[in-house]
C-alpha cells in the first residue's frame, strides 16, 4: 500500500477561494517592517504562535457602490457570508469588500488550560479587519478608531493537539464621512459551523492622510 500523502487542511478551501476570484495578499500589513512588528516573526508569526497565514481578498462592489452605502444606518443583521458558514440570504445587508484569513494557531497563544488568550485573538482581529478596508483608502493607509470583541466560545486546544486550524472572515459593511469605515468579522471553526467570537471595527483614514 502506498503512503498516504497528507494535505494542508486549507487546501480545499484555497482552492475554492482562488476559483471564485480571490487575491492571495501578504500575510501582514507591513512587509518592509518585519524585525520589529509586534505581529511579525518576531513575536506572533513563528512557530506554536502563529505558523501560517494565508490571506485572500476579493472587492465585492465598486468604490462607486460603497458611496452609496455612506450615511445609512447600520443594519442589525449581519452581513453576507461567502464560502465559509452561513449561506447568503436575501434580507443581509450589501457588503464592498470581503477577506478570508486562514490561520494555524500554536499553543504558544494560550493562557490557561489551553484556550488562547482573549488578548492574541484580539490582535489577530485588528490586524485583518483594518486590512479589509485599506483598497478603499486613499494611501492605502488607515488605524483603528475602536474595536469591540463579543467572545462566543472558547477556542480551545485538546491535550494532544499542536495547531487550531481557523478561518477569519471580514467584510466592510459602511462607509461616513468619507473616511471611516465599519467593518464586521468572525473568527470561525473551518467548517463554518460555529463562530469563536465577533469583531467590530472602526477604520478610520486619518485627516493628514487623505
Amino acid at each position: 500500500m502506498g503512503k498516504k500523502i497528507m494535505t494542508c487542511p486549507f487546501d480545499e478551501l484555497e482552492q475554492k477561494v482562488v476559483a471564485s476570484g480571490y487575491e492571495k495578499l501578504p500575510a501582514l500589513l507591513n512587509e518592509d517592517n518585519l524585525d520589529n512588528l509586534f505581529i511579525g516573526p518576531n513575536n506572533l508569526l513563528q512557530r506554536d504562535r502563529i505558523e501560517e497565514v494565508n490571506v485572500y481578498s476579493k472587492p465585492i462592489y465598486s468604490f462607486v457602490d460603497l458611496n452609496r452605502l455612506e450615511g445609512q444606518e447600520k443594519s442589525t443583521k449581519d452581513p453576507i457570508q461567502i464560502l465559509v458558514g452561513d449561506s447568503p440570504g436575501s434580507d443581509t445587508v450589501p457588503i464592498s469588500n470581503h477577506l478570508l484569513c486562514f490561520l494555524r494557531l500554536g499553543k504558544g497563544l494560550t493562557s490557561h488550560q489551553n484556550i488562547v488568550h482573549g488578548g492574541a485573538i484580539a490582535t489577530i482581529m485588528d490586524e485583518f479587519l483594518v486590512k479589509v478596508a485599506l483598497p478603499f483608502t486613499t494611501n492605502n493607509f488607515a488605524v483603528t478608531a475602536s474595536l469591540d470583541i463579543k467572545y462566543v466560545k472558547p477556542l480551545k486546544f485538546e491535550n494532544e493537539e499542536r495547531l487550531l486550524n481557523v478561518v477569519l472572515e471580514c467584510f466592510v459593511i459602511g462607509r461616513k464621512e468619507g473616511r471611516k469605515f465599519d467593518v464586521s468579522g468572525y473568527l470561525k471553526s473551518i467548517e463554518g459551523n460555529y463562530r469563536y467570537c465577533k469583531g467590530e471595527l472602526l477604520v478610520v483614514v486619518p485627516r493628514d492622510c487623505q
